[in-house]
């Protein structure tokens, strides 16, 4: 018996995708509890709360998910955008990595839902970038033991690079540890805006968080999904 885990998904207007997200985490999960924190007008908030307890919250993301984590009561958190799915090992991969104590955190590798090539080195980018830092982004569903999350602060009140920046705090607390097991996240703002320009445009982001541009102004040039 793996450790109790409450799955927190951010959505802002995900009615179109929220229901297989949730399905799938119900059905190779069986997570302690299972929350989605609902930023927009759409339907998603109704469709979600088929499948979990809903929270309405117009704060930024960081903020929306801190406010969730407080509330969850499993020993476990484990962040979920509203358009990636587990992978079918997901629990097992989850318990395995945790049972070393000195693991505080951890994610998954990436799949993107698209058959291109392109999908496929920028997976590879990704996968490799994150095998060799121990770091990774929110579509990659980050878990994070709950008492180590709390006590790091748990995330800055942005909606841009909150997810990579709790990282150096988590490791103060511990090891970080990227599974074998992958998440298949949707690659439409990646066919919506192109593929060159849409990675050339995480990258600059990435680097000017690095060099200290505040988080509102990167906001600016990327519209993140809530």
């Amino acid at each position: 018996m793996g450790p109790a885990i409450s799955v927190i998904v951010p959505a802002y207007n995900e009615a179109a995708v929220i229901a297989a997200t949730l399905a799938r985490v119900q059905q190779v999960l069986s997570p302690h509890e299972l929350m989605v924190v609902d930023a927009g007008g759409d339907a998603t908030a109704e469709i979600a709360g088929r499948y979990a307890r809903v929270l309405r919250s117009s704060a930024t993301r960081g903020a929306a998910l801190n406010q969730a984590a407080k509330q969850a009561t499993g020993e476990v958190l484990l962040f979920l955008h509203a358009d990636t799915l587990l992978p079918g090992d997901a629990a097992a991969a989850i318990a395995a990595v945790l049972a070393d104590p000195g693991v505080v955190a951890g994610a998954f590798q990436l799949r993107l839902d698209d058959p291109s090539r392109a999908a496929r080195l920028v997976a590879a980018g990704v996968n490799l970038r994150s095998r060799l830092l121990k770091s990774f982004y929110g579509d990659q569903a980050m878990f994070v033991r709950r008492a180590a999350f709390l006590r790091a602060g748990g995330f800055r009140d942005w909606s841009v690079m909150e997810d990579l920046e709790i990282l150096g705090r988590l490791r103060r607390q511990g090891k970080l540890v990227i599974v074998a097991a992958a998440v298949t996240t949707s690659a439409r703002r990646h066919r919506q805006q192109g593929w060159l320009r849409t990675v050339a445009l995480i990258w600059v982001i990435s680097l000017l968080f690095r060099l200290g541009i505040p988080a509102e102004r990167l906001a600016r040039l990327y519209r993140p999904r809530r």
